[in-house]
């Protein structure tokens, strides 16, 4: 729980740094209208409203951030599934898919936020409109359209190598494909170490080349799976 509250916190560290340093550039670039202009303390005033906006952003974000972490491990597990011939199954978990799903969030967080637009800023929102076509321009919305489109695909390409990861384990040898769906096969004999991290199904498998299996961000492990990999290694759980 902690390490995803991190995560949001960081995450929303960085709109708040960055949301301020885009619109600035945007106004900077592009030429207001040359409509009828607000007076300087109306532009104060629904900068301030700007706020209300920012809030319900950071809202949606987490919401779909939380939910997009769920869904993504859920169908990975589903799709890898399909493959069978294995007796265990490893797939990323909701901590795993969090990052991908706060980046996945934060990109889809735009849309309803577009929709509640209009009722959260009520009888400003006119001169709300008006503010961004003085500061930034009819030109802005194209621009925006394009970094949103560029947006999902950086989200869809992150969340497509994740997918990609997982191991099966069979009666004597184990597979794992990381994210780059690079395969590599072990057998049994190979492991040289299994540790227990000290949390329930969090354990670091190590074979003779040094390389190693994490359990922290996978799902699920089942002691079944443990003790099968403990006798057919013939390696004790170092505790």
């Amino acid at each position: 729980m902690l390490e995803i509250i991190r995560s949001l916190l960081i995450g929303m560290f960085a709109i708040a740094v960055l949301l301020p340093v885009v619109r600035f550039a945007m106004r900077r670039l592009l030429s207001g209208s040359t409509g009828e202009k607000l007076t300087l303390e109306e532009q104060q005033y629904i900068q301030k409203k700007e706020w209300r906006l920012t809030f319900a952003y950071f809202f949606f974000a987490c919401v779909l951030a939380v939910f997009s972490a769920g869904a993504l491990a859920m169908l990975s597990s589903i799709i890898h599934a399909s493959t069978g011939g294995w007796i265990h199954l490893l797939t990323p978990n909701f901590r795993a898919f969090f990052a991908p799903g706060l980046l996945l969030g934060l990109t889809l967080a735009v849309l309803p936020l577009r929709m509640v637009q209009r009722s959260l800023l009520g009888h400003d929102y006119e001169m709300y409109q008006s503010h961004l076509l003085q500061t930034e321009g009819r030109g802005s919305i194209k621009i925006y359209r394009l970094l949103f489109l560029t947006m999902v695909i950086i989200s869809g390409v992150v969340v497509w190598f994740v997918m990609q990861w997982h191991i099966r384990i069979f009666e004597n040898t184990l597979t794992v494909t990381n994210m780059l769906s690079e395969e590599r096969s072990y057998s049994m004999s190979q492991i040289s170490k299994i540790e227990y991290l000290g949390a329930e199904g969090e354990y670091l498998i190590t074979f003779n080349d040094n390389s190693n299996i994490n359990t922290t961000y996978l799902k699920p492990v089942q002691l079944e799976m443990i003790a099968l990999l403990s006798e057919k290694s013939g390696k004790k759980v170092i505790r």
